[in-house]
C-alpha cells in the first residue's frame, strides 16, 4: 500500500510540474494590483471627472487652457484619442491667446500623441514645424526631451543599420540639450542622463542614474518609477542578469497599473523575460495584458512588437497543454485502477479500524477515570494525614490547658475564691481558644493548598481583591471557601466551625459569588478546581 501511494503521489507531482511551474514568488505583489487594477483606473477617471466638471464653469481662456493641459496630462498616457483632443483644444486656445509658448507646449502635446501611437513622421514634422528659440526653459527642456525619445523609439522601431546608430546619435544631441534647460539634481536630469548613457551602452553609468529613482518610491511620482524601474530592467537584461532584469521589469509594471499608464512596455519585456526562463503561463498572462492595454491606448508600434511575441509564446503554452493533458489522462487511467484498490482495502481497513477505535476509546475513558480517582483519593488522604497530625496535635494541647484550667478551678474553689473564678472563666478565654483553632485551621490548608489565595484571586477584578487583608490569616469568607474546598459543601456543618448562623454564611457565599468575574453557578467548581501541593 505505501509503495502504490508513493506512485499515486509521484505521477499528482509529475502532473502539477507541467501543469503550472514554478513562478517567482516576486510576481505575488503584480498579480495582487493586475486583479485591482480597475481600482486605479477609478482613482484616475475621478480625477478626469473631477476637472471636466470644475472646467465647465469657467469662462477664461487662460484658466481654461490650464485645465485642459492637466487634462491631456491624465489622458497622454492613458487613452491616445482623449489626450489627441485636449492637445487640440490647448493648441485652439494657445492660439487665440497669441502666446508662442503656450503655442508650442501644445505642439509638444501632439506630437508626443503620434509619438505614442507609433506615428514617428507626423510627430516629427510637428516639432520641426516649432521655433523653439525663443521658447521659455520649461518649453525648451520638453521640446528636446521628447525629440530625444523620438528618435531613440525610431531606432528600437527600425533597428537596422545605418538608421539606428544615426537616430541614436541625434537622440543623445537632444538629450544633451534638455539637459541644459533641466533643473539639477532633478528626477527630470537623472532621467534623461540615464537615458543617453544606456543608448550609449555606458550600463554602468546608467544605473547610478536610475538607481536612486527606483529605490525612492516614495518620494517619485508612480509614472517616473515605472521608467526608471523598466530602464534598468532593460540594462540588466542587456548585462545578463535575468533575476534582475525580472525583478526591476515587475516593479515598472507595478508603477504602470498604479498611475493607470497603459501606453506601457514593461508587461511585454517582463513576458518576454518569463517566456526565456521558462514561465510560460505567466508569459502568456502578461503579453496578453500588456496587448489589452496597446489596444486600449491604440499604440501601433506597441502591437506590432507585442505580436512579434504573442504567437510564441502562445504557441508553447499550448504544447505545454498539450503534454498536460496528456500526462493527465494517464494518470486518470493509473488512479482509477489505484482507486478500486484502495477502495477495497480501505473498506477492510476502515472495519479493523473502527474495531480498534471503540477499543481504545474504552481504555481510555477507564484510564481518564482511573487517573481522576486516584488523583482525588492521593488529595484526600494528603488532607486527612495533615489535618490528623493537626488535630492530634491540637488535641494534647488543648488537654493540656484543661488540665492547667482544672487545677486552678479546683484550687479557687477549695479556697472558696468565687468571684476569681468567675473572672478567669471570662468569655474572652473562649474566644481567643476559638482564634487559635482557626489560626491553626489556616497554617494546614495553606500547607496543603499555598496557591489557594493567589487563584482565588483570579476569579475577582483587580479592584475588589484590594478588600482581601489575609496578613492575620484567612478571612471569613476565604475560610467557608476553603472548606468547601476540603469537600464541607453542607452549610450547616460550615456554620457550626465558623461559629456562625446558617443565614450568615449563605449570605457571605452569595456576596462573594456576585463580586466575582466567574458565574455563580460555576463559582464553586472553579474552587474545586485549585490544586494540592502534590496534584499538578
Amino acid at each position: 500500500m505505501k509503495k502504490l501511494a508513493f506512485v499515486f503521489c509521484f505521477i499528482v507531482l509529475c502532473a502539477t510540474v507541467y501543469a503550472s511551474p514554478q513562478t517567482d514568488s516576486s510576481t505575488k505583489e503584480l498579480d495582487k494590483l493586475i486583479e485591482q487594477r480597475d481600482l486605479y483606473i477609478q482613482q484616475k477617471e475621478n480625477r478626469i471627472n473631477t476637472l471636466k466638471k470644475e472646467l465647465s464653469a469657467l469662462s477664461d481662456n487662460t484658466d481654461r487652457l490650464n485645465y485642459y493641459n492637466s487634462l491631456f496630462n491624465e489622458y497622454k498616457s492613458y487613452k491616445y484619442d482623449s489626450a489627441y483632443v485636449y492637445a487640440h483644444k490647448c493648441l485652439d486656445i494657445a492660439l487665440s491667446l497669441k502666446d508662442s509658448c503656450k503655442i508650442i507646449d501644445a505642439k509638444e502635446h501632439i506630437a508626443f500623441c503620434y509619438l505614442s501611437s507609433g506615428l514617428f513622421k507626423e510627430a516629427s514634422d510637428i516639432m520641426n514645424s516649432v521655433d523653439i528659440n525663443n521658447a521659455c526653459t520649461d518649453v525648451k527642456k520638453n521640446y528636446y526631451t521628447l525629440l530625444a525619445r523620438l528618435y531613440f523609439d525610431m531606432a528600437d522601431y527600425n533597428n537596422v543599420e545605418p538608421f539606428k546608430n544615426q537616430y541614436i546619435s541625434e537622440g543623445n544631441r537632444y538629450c544633451d540639450s534638455a539637459i541644459v534647460y533641466t533643473p539639477p539634481n532633478s528626477p527630470e536630469l537623472w532621467s534623461i542622463k540615464g537615458l543617453k548613457l544606456m543608448q550609449l551602452r555606458d550600463f554602468k553609468g546608467a544605473i547610478d542614474m536610475f538607481l536612486p529613482l527606483a529605490q525612492s518610491s516614495k518620494d517619485v511620482d508612480d509614472h517616473i518609477y515605472a521608467i526608471a524601474a523598466s530602464s534598468l530592467g532593460f540594462i540588466y537584461e542587456e548585462l545578463g542578469d535575468k533575476q534582475k532584469a525580472i525583478h526591476y521589469m515587475i516593479e515598472a509594471s507595478v508603477g504602470d497599473i498604479k498611475s493607470a499608464t497603459k501606453e506601457t512596455v514593461a508587461l511585454r519585456n517582463l513576458a518576454n523575460l518569463l517566456y526565456e526562463t521558462g514561465d510560460v503561463h505567466k508569459a502568456n498572462k502578461y503579453v496578453r495584458l500588456a496587448m489589452e492595454d496597446a489596444n486600449l491606448y491604440n499604440a501601433r508600434h506597441r502591437k506590432i512588437s507585442i505580436s512579434s511575441i504573442l504567437p510564441i509564446i502562445e504557441k508553447e503554452r499550448f504544447e505545454m497543454v498539450e503534454k498536460q493533458r496528456n500526462i493527465l489522462i494517464g494518470s486518470v487511467l493509473i488512479i482509477s485502477l489505484l482507486f478500486l484498490l484502495l477502495l477495497a482495502t480501505t473498506i477492510i481497513i476502515y472495519k479493523q479500524v473502527k474495531k480498534l477505535r471503540l477499543a481504545r476509546h474504552t481504555i481510555q475513558e477507564q484510564n481518564k477515570k482511573l487517573l481522576s480517582t486516584n488523583s482525588k483519593l492521593m488529595e484526600a488522604n494528603k488532607i486527612k494525614d495533615e489535618y490528623i497530625t493537626q488535630s492530634i496535635y491540637s488535641d494534647s494541647e488543648y488537654i493540656d490547658r484543661i488540665e492547667h484550667i482544672y487545677k486552678i478551678v479546683n484550687r479557687k474553689i477549695v479556697a472558696r475564691q468565687y468571684e476569681d473564678i468567675r473572672s478567669f472563666l471570662k468569655e474572652s478565654d473562649l474566644r481567643k481558644e476559638r482564634e487559635n483553632m482557626y489560626s491553626s485551621f489556616d497554617q494546614t490548608f495553606l500547607k496543603l493548598f499555598p496557591d489557594f489565595v493567589d487563584e482565588y484571586k483570579k476569579l475577582f477584578l483587580p479592584d475588589d481583591i484590594l478588600d482581601m487583608d489575609i496578613s492575620k490569616g484567612l478571612t471569613p469568607e476565604i475560610r467557608i471557601f476553603a472548606l468547601i474546598r476540603l469537600g464541607i459543601h453542607d452549610s450547616e456543618r460550615i456554620a457550626k466551625f465558623l461559629n456562625y448562623s446558617v443565614n450568615t454564611i449563605n449570605t457571605y457565599k452569595t456576596k462573594v459569588k456576585n463580586k466575582s468575574i466567574i458565574a455563580n453557578e460555576l463559582f464553586e467548581s472553579k474552587i474545586m478546581e485549585i490544586k494540592t501541593v502534590q496534584t499538578n
